[in-house]
């Protein structure tokens, strides 16, 4: 199992990091759940999970980027984990707290982690961790 789920992680982070939508939703399990710290329900399906890539890469955070840190490393479960930096620019919209921000080009560089789940060959589920509070401070969002 832990070499078919390293396999399903290569084939999301490599379709993630190069936009290829095609390639993006074909990883994508019907059932997939994308997990984000900044709304309150996941994206469910993989047209939701692909509408929710383009949001967040090109109407929020110009040229997001996830550079690996680690080593993804895979559990039996199907469960793969791997320790990212996030750089980007906030460049778009993003409400917060029931306030619209507008990004200016405010840079950012974030540690955090990445879990996908799989099964039979394609994502179930992805989820993000980083501290969402650096990430506001670093792009002049307030936190409280």
């Amino acid at each position: 199992m832990s070499a078919d789920a390293l396999t399903v992680f290569t084939r999301w982070y490599d379709a993630h990091e190069a936009g290829d939508v095609p390639a993006l939703r074909a990883v994508f399990a019907d059932d997939v759940e994308v997990h984000s710290l900044f709304r309150p329900e996941p994206a469910r399906s993989p047209d939701a999970a692909v509408a929710h890539f383009l949001r967040t890469t090109t109407e929020t955070f110009a040229g997001l980027a996830m550079d690996l840190v680690s080593t993804p490393a895979a559990a039996a479960n199907g469960a793969v984990l791997a320790e990212v930096v996030f750089t980007g620019a906030f460049t778009g919209e993003l409400t917060w707290r029931d306030r619209v921000h507008q990004g200016a080009g405010q840079r950012f560089s974030l540690p955090g982690v990445v879990v996908i789940r799989t099964r039979d060959g394609a994502v179930t589920s992805v989820k993000t961790l980083y501290d969402r509070d650096d990430w506001l401070r670093q792009i002049d969002v307030p936190t409280c």
